[in-house]
C-alpha cells in the first residue's frame, strides 16, 4: 500500500513521534509504503507487525538492495544496519501507531471536514453513496474499497491534498479499542453509525458491547460534533446517551417519522432501491431494504454538509456498486449475490427484502457459515434458519461447519425437513442448485468471506 508524498525523513520522523536515529533529516521521501512488494522512488518503508507476518523481517533485504532511503523500526539492532548502508532509520515504540500519527498529522495539516462511517453493516455502501453525493459540490476523499482498519485508514488519510474539502472515512473493527484509535487519527467532525448487529460478538461478547465499541467513534470527535444514528437499530438509546455525555449532537435517521431525518417515501425493486427525500427522488442500483437505510443515512449526512437534495440526485448518478454486495444476476434464475460477508443482521435483511420484492417467486436460500459469533454461533445460526421459514422461503440449502444449525432452525420453525438440505461439500451444493433452479426462482447466496460463496454464484452463472 504505497502513498506518493513530497517530504523528508526528518519531517516524517517528527510527525510520527519517532526519533531519527541515523541518517540525514533532509533526505527526500517521495513514497511511503507498508508493503515491501510495493516500493517507489525515494521510498520510506514502515514495517507493520500483523497477525501472520512481521514487516521488520524485510528491512535488511530492502536496505542491502538499496530499495529504500529510510525506514521505521522498533528494533535498535536495525540502526547499525541503516548506518552501514547510509540510509535513515526512525526508531519508534510501535510502528503501526507511528503510521497512524503520521496520517493524523496530515489530517490536521489540511483540515478537511471529516465524516466517519461505522456500523455492523452498510459501512462501505453508505461511504460510497455519501462520497458520490458530496462530490456534486465538493472535492472529496474516500477510502478505496473497504480499507477501513488501522492500516487502511492511515493509508487513506495520507492521500489527503490541500484541495480536499471533505473526507469520508470508513472505520472498521474486530475488537474493542480499534474504533477509538481510528477516531483519534481521523478526528471526525460528523459520524454515522449505520447499524448495530451481531457481527464480531465472538470477540466482544454481546451486541451491547458491539454498540459500545462503535460508540468509540466519539473518542476523536469535537465537543460540537454531530452523530447521525440509525433510529431503528439495536441499542440506539444507549449510543445516543453516550454521545450526549460527550456533548455531541445526535440526529437520528430512519424510514418513518420516528426519526429526525426520514424519507417522504421509499420503494424496493428487483434492481434498485429508492427514496423520495425533500421531494426529490434518490435511487441506488442495489437490492434490499438495508440499502434504503444506507441511502437515507448518506442523504442525512449530505444534508448536514449543506448539499441540496437536487445536488444529491446529481451526485448519486456516479455511484458505483461494490462487488458481491446485493448484486442481482439473471442466469436462468434470479441470483442475489450477497457473498461478500454474512452475519445475522445482514441475513435477516436479505431474507426480508426478497419476501417483499418477490412475493410470487419460489425462493431458495443458499447459506454457509457466519463467522466471529463465538459461543453464540449455534443459537444465531438457528435463528437465521427460523427467519428463512418466516420469510416464506421454499427451500434452504446449507454447507459448512456451523451451517447445519441453520437447517435445524428452519425445521424447528416449521419448514418441511425435505426442504432444508445440508450438503457435505460446496460442489454437491452447486450440483443440486444446477439441477433444481429454474426461471421463476430467486436464489439468495450468503456466507462469511472465508467461506467463498462467490464460487457458488460463479458456477451457477457459467
Amino acid at each position: 500500500m504505497k502513498v506518493h508524498v513530497e517530504t523528508t525523513m526528518g519531517r516524517i520522523a517528527a510527525e510520527a513521534g519517532g526519533r531519527l536515529a541515523c541518517g540525514n533529516q533532509d533526505t527526500p521521501v517521495n513514497t511511503i509504503t507498508t508493503d515491501s512488494r510495493q516500493l517507489g522512488d525515494n521510498n520510506c518503508f514502515i514495517p507493520i507487525i500483523g497477525q501472520l507476518h512481521d514487516g521488520h523481517v524485510f528491512v535488511e533485504s530492502l536496505v542491502k538492495n538499496g530499495e529504500c532511503v529510510g525506514f521505521f523500526t522498533r528494533c535498535e539492532s536495525d540502526v547499525s544496519l541503516a548506518d552501514d548502508a547510509g540510509v535513515a532509520a526512525v526508531l519508534c515504540d510501535d510502528t503501526l501507531a507511528a503510521y497512524g500519527r503520521l496520517a493524523a498529522s496530515r489530517r490536521n495539516a489540511y483540515n478537511p471536514v471529516v465524516i466517519g462511517v461505522t456500523g455492523t453493516n452498510g459501512k462501505t455502501t453508505t461511504k460510497e453513496c455519501l462520497a458520490a453525493m458530496l462530490q456534486s459540490r465538493f472535492t472529496c476523499l474516500k477510502n478505496e474499497k473497504n480499507y477501513n482498519n488501522e492500516i487502511g485508514v492511515p493509508y487513506t488519510l495520507l492521500h489527503l491534498q490541500p484541495d480536499h474539502e471533505y473526507a469520508v472515512i470508513e472505520l472498521g473493527m474486530n475488537h474493542a479499542g480499534e474504533i477509538g484509535r481510528l477516531s483519534v487519527i481521523a478526528k471526525p467532525d460528523c459520524a454515522i453509525i449505520t447499524s448495530i448487529g451481531e457481527g464480531h460478538v465472538e470477540f466482544l461478547g454481546s451486541t451491547e458491547n458491539v454498540a459500545a465499541a462503535k460508540a468509540e467513534v466519539f473518542d476523536g470527535m469535537p465537543v460540537d460534533g454531530t452523530l447521525l444514528l440509525n433510529a431503528d437499530t439495536l441499542h440506539s438509546e444507549m449510543i445516543a446517551a453516550r454521545a450526549a455525555d460527550r456533548g455531541i449532537r445526535v440526529v437520528t435517521f430512519g424510514l418513518d417519522k420516528g426519526a429526525d431525518v426520514y424519507p417522504d417515501s421509499y420503494s424496493l425493486k428487483e434492481d434498485s432501491c429508492s427514496i423520495v427525500f425533500r421531494s426529490i427522488g434518490l435511487s441506488l442500483p442495489l437490492f434490499g431494504l438495508h440499502n434504503v437505510y444506507n441511502l437515507i443515512a448518506a442523504a442525512a449526512a449530505a444534508e448536514w454538509a449543506g448539499v441540496s437534495a437536487i445536488d444529491m440526485a446529481a451526485g448519486i448518478k456516479n455511484f458505483q456498486p461494490v462487488d458481491m454486495r446485493s448484486r442481482i444476476i439473471h442466469a436462468g434464475c434470479t441470483i442475489i449475490d450477497d457473498t461478500y460477508n454474512s452475519n445475522p443482521l445482514s441475513s435477516r435483511y436479505g431474507l426480508m427484502s426478497i419476501r417483499m420484492v418477490f412475493p410470487g417467486s419460489r425462493k431458495i436460500a443458499v447459506f454457509s457459515d457466519m463467522k466471529e459469533l463465538g459461543e453464540h454461533s449455534v443459537k444465531m445460526h438457528k435463528e437465521v434458519g427460523g427467519e428463512t421459514f418466516k420469510n416464506d422461503f421454499d427451500i434452504l440449502c446449507v454447507w459448512g461447519e456451523d451451517a447445519p444449525y441453520i437447517a435445524q432452525g428452519a425445521i424447528q420453525a416449521g419448514m418441511a425437513p425435505e426442504n432444508a438440505l445440508v450438503f457435505e461439500t460446496k460442489q454437491l451444493l452447486i450440483e443440486y442448485l444446477r439441477k433444481t433452479c429454474s426461471g421463476n426462482d430467486v436464489v439468495l447466496v450468503k456466507g462469511s468471506r472465508s467461506m467463498k460463496m462467490e464460487e457458488v454464484v460463479n458456477q451457477l452463472v457459467h
